[in-house]
């Protein structure tokens, strides 16, 4: 009984010597001096802290911000305060130290300072990689100050700058639709420039970073990504295709009820479905199918230029398949009742939807063609109509 009363008694002597083992006394004297000093000293304990041991201090750190956010009211008259402030966000970027993250973001938000915000924003590019919540308040930050400029508020371009910086130094992929906003916004050159760096430094495929934007932002800038994308040499062939293809589903299943927005939207389909029929990104066709269908309406109420419709119909002849030739003899049967009952009919359309029909090859066309030549159509129409038959004999 003896033997276990001894073991017993000397495991509880050896646990605060562990802990004595782990700690850093060193650490805790500048956390208690801390805590009763004066605002100068505390300074001044800061400096000397990090003079000593930088990498080590974080939870004075943490403390001396966790102070200024309690005393926050004075920030505004009191040089001291300031200084202070501006040290506990310095020293807490230099040593790398994360544990005060979210005090920091909080002292950001309840306080306007721009050198305050700006040396706050420096540090958190260097403790938040690993910080997802935080990354997506900065996020939400370059967002929101994106909106207050377009909608013409004042903003403080300096803060903003240097988000754009600290979110490129970060490099989360999360941050890439809002960095690209930030780009093509009438912003300064120079802030245009920070975004265009900022982007390039983005993590991820550049590809899914592309469709993310056409995805996720607004309407105008779904159509700057599908064209920022199509002209990049960082995407392949293929790979345009498939941000071709994203695109187009975005332009079919947005609405607004705004007529330049729509207009956009036209505008994202065509451009969308010119780089699927230069590709013959077959894997589309029943989008293009859905946006042909979509255009042919448009056209026919007058809600959109012919081009656009032109563009749709040629996307059907690039898609190689039945379905395709099955959906353009139903308007070619439909232009032949037109023409049939004396409603004039757009020539160029005729002709495009002909010889679309004439590139499938698809016997489902034979009536339709064969009937153009019975009708008051002109004879170029005619023409096209018995070459495009022709091609279906040879098949």
């Amino acid at each position: 009984m003896r033997k276990l009363i001894l073991s017993v008694l000397f495991i509880l002597v050896s646990i605060p010597v562990c802990i004595a083992d782990d700690s850093n006394p060193l650490l805790e004297s500048y956390l208690r001096n801390f805590a009763r000093a004066s605002v100068a000293t505390k300074t001044q304990i800061l400096q000397d802290a990090s003079a000593a041991d930088p990498q080590s201090m974080g939870p004075l750190y943490k403390e001396a911000v966790d102070f200024i956010l309690t005393n926050n009211h004075l920030l505004d008259t009191d040089p001291a305060v300031q200084e202070l402030a501006l040290l506990s966000a310095k020293y807490t970027g230099q040593a790398g130290y994360a544990g005060a993250n979210h005090l920091l973001w909080e002292l950001f938000q309840v306080n306007k300072d721009t050198t305050l915000r700006v040396e706050i924003l420096m540090s958190l590019g260097e403790t938040a990689r690993e910080d997802d919540q935080l990354i997506e308040s900065l996020n939400q930050f370059l967002k929101d100050e994106n909106s207050r400029y377009l909608s013409g508020v004042r903003i403080d371009r300096q803060v903003l700058a240097v988000c754009v910086i600290v979110l490129g130094k970060l490099q989360h992929p999360s941050s890439f639709p809002v960095l690209f906003t930030t780009k093509i916004i009438d912003h300064t050159d120079i802030i245009t420039g920070y975004a265009e760096k900022s982007l390039s430094s983005i993590e991820g495929n550049f590809k899914e970073l592309m469709i993310s934007v056409i995805r996720q932002n607004a309407i105008p800038e779904k159509l700057d990504g599908l064209q920022f994308a199509l002209a990049s040499p960082r995407l392949s062939d293929e790979e345009k295709g498939e941000v071709a293809v994203a695109a187009l589903e975005a332009g079919l299943s947005t609405g607004s009820p705004d007529a330049v927005e729509m207009e956009v939207l036209q505008q994202l389909r065509y451009e969308s479905v010119r780089a699927l029929t230069e590709r013959q990104w077959t894997q589309a066709l029943g989008l293009v199918i859905d946006n042909f269908e979509q255009a042919a309406l448009e056209y026919d109420r007058g809600m959109t230029d012919t081009s656009f419709f032109l563009a749709a119909i040629n996307s059907l002849g690039a898609m190689r398949a039945h379905e395709a030739a099955e959906r353009l003899t139903l308007y070619l049967g439909l232009l032949n009742s037109y023409t049939e009952g004396g409603q004039k009919v757009d020539e160029q359309i005729a002709l495009t939807v002909i010889n679309n029909l004439g590139m499938l090859g698809d016997q489902i066309a034979g009536d339709n063609l064969l009937f153009v030549a019975f009708i008051d159509y002109s004879d170029a129409v005619k023409q096209a109509a018995r070459e495009a038959f022709k091609n279906l004999k040879r098949r």
